[in-house]
């Protein structure tokens, strides 16, 4: 069972950190390196935000410089190019091709949720066929194990129409009646598509069950899919449901300064609480024990001697 932790006391923490980001100190003598986010509004581009802010008020000889993306796909195509220095990465997407990249460590569990409109008559993936449906914005972590959920369900690509939205978008187009339902991953709840939170426009939504199409990924993939539960009471729900949880991982090029790789490590481990996204439910990373199971990634050189020195 996964252990879940209410962190609704820091809402507003990525917006501020933000904030603090556009007015922190410009010393140009510090290095900068670039880490690959992800899409406004989602998961990774409000985790990056905490840890560039973090960094910066931990007094580190470095900063660090948050980019947007699509997400984890363009992440690992940046980082592979050298573009990026750093990024973040789903697990599953990540060890597809794990070559030119190496882990600082693992973060949180991302909760993988396909919602519908709250009345919509669809009650499961299979139902999905001839639907508009979102897997996630193109070349995104999300849209790449969306066509494996899509798989495990027993559809092809050819049974919907695919018609990616951003997630801060997804419960507009809904009300506007583009797509039927549509994949997002991050913590829980997603702020960008909570009714409570969402802007004018929107629609009360209902998450599908994706318990039988985690087992058949768990199957034939073993463990980077996870079975993970979302309580009742996310986005005005009156049960829970069963899901997919995928963990995150923060990647970074083998020639990153040692010293840079093992400062991060320590904020990891000793500024955790500093790095909860705005209202995440679920964090059951981010600790000494996890950090280090990057699902076969090896650690750069830096991160694992971080970690010997802090625990042995």
């Amino acid at each position: 069972m996964n252990r879940l932790v209410d962190r609704r006391l820091f809402l507003g923490a990525g917006a501020a950190a933000v904030g603090l980001l556009m007015t922190a100190c410009t010393d140009t003598k510090r290095p900068e390196y670039s880490l690959g986010a992800g899409e406004p509004g989602g998961f990774f581009s409000e985790f990056t935000a905490l840890l560039a802010h973090t960094v910066d008020t931990a007094g580190a000889d470095f900063r660090l410089s948050p980019r947007p993306s699509a997400g984890t796909a363009e992440n690992l195509d940046l980082l592979r190019s050298g573009a990026v220095d750093l990024a973040l990465a789903l697990g599953d997407a990540a060890v597809v091709a794990p070559e030119g990249v190496q882990s600082i460590g693992r973060l949180y569990q991302n909760y993988f949720q396909l919602a519908v409109p709250a009345e919509s008559p669809i009650r499961s993936m299979a139902e999905l066929k001839g639907k508009v449906v979102s897997l996630g914005p193109d070349n995104s972590g999300t849209q790449f194990t969306g066509l494996r959920i899509l798989e495990a369900s027993g559809l092809t690509t050819g049974n919907i129409t695919m018609r990616p939205v951003a997630l801060t978008d997804v419960t507009s187009a809904m009300a506007r009646g583009e797509i039927q339902a549509a994949l997002f991953a991050g913590g829980i709840p997603v702020l960008a598509v909570d009714p409570q939170a969402s802007a004018q426009g929107s629609t009360a939504i209902r998450l599908i069950d994706l318990s039988a199409e985690q087992r058949v990924l768990s199957e034939r993939f073993g463990g980077v899919y996870a079975a993970a539960d979302i309580p009742a009471g996310i986005y005005g729900s009156s049960a829970g449901v069963g899901t997919i949880g995928v963990a995150s991982l923060l990647l970074a090029r083998p020639d990153i300064p040692a010293a840079v790789a093992g400062r991060i490590v320590e904020i990891l481990v000793t500024r955790a609480a500093d790095l909860i996204p705005a209202g995440a439910l679920g964090a059951q990373y981010l600790d000494a024990r996890s950090l280090i199971s990057t699902s076969g990634i090896p650690l750069h050189p830096g991160a694992a001697e971080a970690y010997r020195r802090l625990h042995g």
